[in-house]
C-alpha cells in the first residue's frame, strides 16, 4: 500500500529514526487504544444487561442474541470497504466522522423505547464503529517497525481488556440499581476523549494512487457474509431455526465461491486475499485461530447468562465475576509480551490455548453453593488462563505480512474475527436451546454441558499450533528467523 501525507515514513513504510519510530508508534497505539475501549465497553456492558432488556422488551433472553448478531452483521458488511474508505478520504478524517457517528448512535440506543428502534440504533453503531478500529489499525501497522509490533499491539489492545474489566460491574450496577439504558451513555465521555486524541495524534494517511471502487466485489462479499452470518443466527433461534438457517448458509457458500472467483480475476478487489499466502496470517485467521476464537466468543456469551440464570445471581454480582475474570487477563498482560518473546509464538499459542480450554472446563463445575470469594478467585484465574494465547495470536497475525498487504490483511483479519464471533454466539444459543428442550430458560446443567463443549472446541486448536515451525513469528519476537514463509514455499 503506497502511502503519502506521512512525513515520518521512509520508503519502506516505517519511520527511519528508531527513537522517533517508537515514540510515534506508542502515540498511535494509545489513540487506537482509546477508540477500541469505546467500542469494546459497549459490547461488554450490553452482555450484562441482556436479561433486564429481555424483560423490558418482553422477549426471551436467548432472542436478544440478535442484538449482538445484527451488530456483527452490519460490521461485516462495512468491514470490506474500510481499507478503501481510509485510503480514499484519509485516516484522520474517517476516524473523526466514525467516532462522532458512534457516539450519536449510542445516545439513540439509550433512548430507544422498543426493540425495533434499539436494533436500528445498533445498526448505526455498527456502521460507524466498524470504521474506527480497522482504520486505526492500518495507521498503527503502517508506522510501526516489526520489532515494536508486539509492544504496540499490546498497548493498543490493553484498554480493550480494561473495558471488559470495568464494563460488567458498571453495567451490572447500572442495570440493577438504575436502568440498562444508561449503559450506552458511557460512550459519550469516552468518545470525546477518543476524538481529541484522534485530531491530535492520528496522521492523515491516504493512498498515493486512488483505486477504483470494486462495486461487484462489494455486493458479492456483502451477500456472502450476510447470508452466512444470518444463517448462523437462525441456527441459534428457537423454532424453525434450522429450516431457515441451513438454506441461508448454503446460499452464502455459493456467493462465496463467486466472490472467490471475482477477487482472483479483478485487478483491484474490494478485499485483497494476498495476506492469506503468509502461513502465520492464515493460521491465525482461518486455521487454528478460528476454532479458538469461536470458543472464546461462545463462552463470553454463555457466562453472563450462566451466572444470572443458572446460578441465580443478580446482574451486579454477575458483573463482579466478569470483572474478576478480565482483571486476571489484564494483570497477566504485564508479563504477556515478554512471555511470548521468551516462549516463542508456537509454544505460547499451544500452551495458551490448552490453559484456556481447561479454564472453560473449570467454569462448568461452578455451583450455586460456592461463596462469592471463591467464585471471584476462580474467575480471576480463568481470566489469566487466556491472556498469553490472546497476546500471541495478535502478534502472529501480522508477524510476516509485508507493508503492501497491511490494508487487506487488516480487513481480512477483522472479517475473520466477526465470523468467529457470529459463529460462537449462534452456536452457543443453538446449543442452549437444544439442551433446554423448549424450556423458557436453560438449566445450570445445560450451561455446564455447553461450557464443556466449547472447551473441547478450543482444545482442538492445540495440535495445529504445535505443528507450526519453531521460529514462527520470529520477526516480532526477536528470535532467530529462518526466512519469510508463504503458503506454497518449500519447507525447511
Amino acid at each position: 500500500m503506497s502511502l503519502t501525507n506521512n512525513p515520518w515514513e521512509s520508503d519502506s513504510g516505517v519511520p527511519s529514526d528508531d527513537e522517533d519510530a517508537l515514540r510515534r508508534s506508542r502515540l498511535a497505539a494509545i489513540v487506537l487504544a482509546a477508540t477500541s475501549f469505546m467500542v469494546a465497553i459497549d459490547l461488554m456492558v450490553l452482555l450484562t444487561a441482556l436479561p433486564r432488556m429481555a424483560q423490558d422488551f418482553a422477549v426471551p433472553v436467548t432472542l436478544l442474541s440478535a442484538t449482538i448478531t445484527i451488530y456483527i452483521l452490519v460490521t461485516i458488511l462495512v468491514l470490506p470497504i474500510s481499507d478503501w474508505v481510509g485510503q480514499r478520504f484519509g485516516t484522520r478524517r474517517v476516524c473523526t466522522v466514525a467516532i462522532l457517528g458512534f457516539v450519536l448512535a449510542s445516545l439513540g440506543a439509550g433512548l430507544s423505547q422498543n426493540l425495533p428502534m434499539f436494533l436500528a440504533m445498533r445498526v448505526c453503531q455498527a456502521a460507524f464503529g466498524t470504521l474506527i478500529v480497522p482504520v486505526g489499525s492500518i495507521v498503527l501497522l503502517t508506522i510501526t517497525p516489526k520489532r515494536y509490533l508486539v509492544t504496540a499491539m499490546t498497548i493498543s489492545s490493553t484498554p480493550a481488556l480494561i473495558a471488559p474489566v470495568i464494563g460488567p460491574p458498571i453495567g451490572g450496577l447500572i442495570t440493577t440499581f438504575l436502568d440498562w439504558r444508561w449503559v450506552f451513555f458511557l460512550n459519550v465521555p469516552t468518545g470525546i476523549l477518543a476524538l481529541l486524541l484522534t485530531l491530535r495524534y492520528v496522521p492523515n494517511i491516504h493512498a498515493k494512487e486512488r483505486k477504483p471502487f470494486d462495486g461487484k466485489g462489494f455486493v458479492l462479499v456483502g451477500g456472502f457474509l450476510s447470508c452466512v452470518i444470518a444463517g448462523f443466527d437462525r441456527l441459534g433461534a428457537k423454532g424453525g431455526g434450522w429450516e431457515q438457517g441451513l438454506p441461508l448458509i448454503a446460499l452464502g457458500m455459493g456467493l462465496g465461491w463467486l466472490c472467490w472467483r471475482h477477487i482472483r480475476t479483478t485487478p483491484h478487489p474490494i478485499v485483497p486475499l494476498n495476506a492469506l499466502r503468509y502461513r502465520s496470517f492464515f493460521a491465525s485467521t482461518i486455521g487454528a485461530g478460528m476454532p479458538a476464537r469461536t470458543a472464546f466468543m461462545a463462552t463470553a456469551f454463555i457466562l453472563p447468562l450462566m451466572f444470572q440464570v443458572g446460578l441465580g445471581l443478580s446482574a451486579f454480582y454477575a458483573g463482579l465475576l466478569l470483572l474478576a475474570q478480565n482483571a486476571g487477563d489484564l494483570l497477566l498482560k504485564a508479563v504477556a509480551t515478554p512471555s511470548v518473546r521468551f516462549l516463542g509464538i508456537r509454544m505460547a499459542l499451544t500452551s495458551g490455548v490448552v490453559t484456556m480450554a481447561i479454564s472453560f472446563a473449570i467454569c462448568a463445575v461452578l455451583t450455586e453453593d460456592m461463596p462469592l470469594w471463591l467464585l471471584l478467585t476462580i474467575m480471576f484465574f480463568v481470566g489469566m488462563a487466556r491472556s498469553i494465547h490472546m497476546t500471541a495470536i495478535m502478534a502472529l497475525r501480522f508477524a510476516d505480512v509485508q507493508q503492501a498487504d497491511v490494508g487487506g490483511a487488516t480487513v481480512l483479519g477483522n472479517i475473520a474475527n466477526q465470523i468467529s464471533q457470529a459463529l460462537g454466539i449462534s452456536a452457543a444459543a443453538a446449543l442452549l436451546n437444544l439442551l433446554s428442550q423448549g424450556l423458557v430458560e436453560p438449566t445450570l446443567w445445560d450451561f455446564r454441558i455447553a461450557m464443556i463443549a466449547f472447551a473441547v472446541l478450543a482444545l482442538s486448536a492445540a495440535p495445529f499450533y504445535a505443528r507450526m515451525a519453531k521460529d514462527t513469528g520470529a520477526a516480532v519476537t526477536g528470535q532467530r528467523d529462518r526466512g519469510l514463509r508463504t503458503i506454497g514455499a518449500d519447507k525447511e
